[in-house]
């Protein structure tokens, strides 16, 4: 008999101790680096477009509390190409003396946004923001932009279409006449009723989504234009 047995410990195999240690180890690396432990915010992207045609549109660049970009030319027959912004407060300003042009309030929701730009009196725009990566928003159907400042009543094939004055507002057409085109008409809205101001067809496209822009004329006339964006089918 082993007259030490009776105040013999049997020892712990080190193997069991490692995945404590090693948990230990990697509890107390987040704790001293915070970043370690999440994931970074995904980036915040923009792409922008003048609403109305201009025979010289201003070079201008974007600015928030941490960055500021390159100056960039203002389209009005497409919409930029993607550009990455630090925040959802976002400055549009001329590059030619740093003028305010707009404040841009993005979304909570949403990493990719287009921001259509309706022109205001006396100088600048009113930024009206769409959400780009909403999984709703799919290629054949169109986006109203309403810088006029009247409500204006769509009918685009069998759904109707209310959009309030600086709204937007994204509609899923129906009742295609013979699986071709849809018939539109826009009116208008009043006290007294709702004025038509445009009838037509619009031909059915399941390749793009496409834009359409409702501004108001001198003579309280409203006229509208469309700019469609290519995208893959979802």
């Amino acid at each position: 008999m082993n007259p030490f047995a009776k105040n013999h410990q049997p020892t712990r195999p080190m193997t069991l101790r490692l995945p404590l240690i090693f948990l230990t180890t990697i509890s107390l690396l987040l704790c001293a680096h915070p970043a370690l432990a999440r994931k970074s915010e995904t980036s915040i992207t923009l792409r922008l477009m003048a609403c109305e045609v201009t025979k010289e549109q201003p070079k201008v660049f974007l600015e928030t509390k941490d960055s500021k970009s390159d100056a960039f030319d203002l389209p009005s027959s497409a919409l930029t190409a993607s550009m990455e912004v630090s925040g959802r407060a976002v400055e549009l300003k001329a590059a030619d003396g740093n003028a305010l042009l707009s404040s841009i309030a993005l979304p909570d929701q949403g990493a990719s946004f287009a921001v259509l730009l309706v022109p205001q009196e006396p100088s600048g725009f009113l930024p009206i923001v769409v959400r780009l990566d909403d999984e709703s928003f799919k290629p054949g159907e169109y986006c109203f932009i309403n810088g006029s400042d009247k409500t204006v009543v769509v009918k685009l094939g069998g759904t109707e279409v209310v959009v309030d004055a600086g709204n937007a507002v994204k509609a899923h057409p129906t009742e295609p006449v013979h699986n071709h085109h849809y018939n539109v008409t826009m009116s208008a809205r009043s006290d007294s009723g709702d004025k038509l101001f445009a009838s037509t067809r619009w031909p059915l496209n399941n390749a793009v989504r496409s834009y359409i822009m409702l501004l108001s004329k001198p003579g309280g006339k409203i006229n509208y234009r469309s700019v469609d964006e290519s995208v893959e089918k979802r």
